[in-house]
């Protein structure tokens, strides 16, 4: 039971979070107010060596969605058996500060699914 609430608060949550998304782009879209023009002129040009240190530095990190995650995970639980399944489930309270996956800061989705990623592989 407590599994299936647990499943019904993600998606109350996803649920809620997809209203917040339609509202602000309902308001975005609706707007008729025009905005100025962007002054690119004023914007600081990069140099070469910001350059060669950015593309030195590796590729950037994917920006992972609720439902990628969730199924990456769902997945590694399932693998073999479900023999990983309580180490992920400790990785997502550990990112989620002892609650769901629907309660991760987005921002550290790519951390988590690393994370989970190894889970097996060592």
């Amino acid at each position: 039971m407590n599994e299936l609430s647990s499943i019904l608060d993600e998606m109350i949550a996803a649920g809620n979070a997809l209203a917040k998304a339609a509202t602000a782009l309902k308001g975005h879209y609706s707007s008729t107010a025009e905005k100025p023009p962007e002054n690119r002129a004023a914007e600081p040009k990069e140099t070469a060596a910001q350059a060669a240190t950015e593309k030195s530095a590796g590729p950037t990190p994917k920006n992972y969605s609720y439902e990628e995650v969730r199924q990456i995970c769902a997945a590694k639980t399932s693998a073999d058996d479900g023999a990983h399944k309580r180490e992920v489930l400790d990785i997502i309270k550990k990112y989620a500060d002892g609650k769901t996956l629907s309660k991760v800061d987005p921002s550290l989705y790519a951390d988590l699914v690393a994370e989970v990623e190894a889970v097996g592989n060592a």
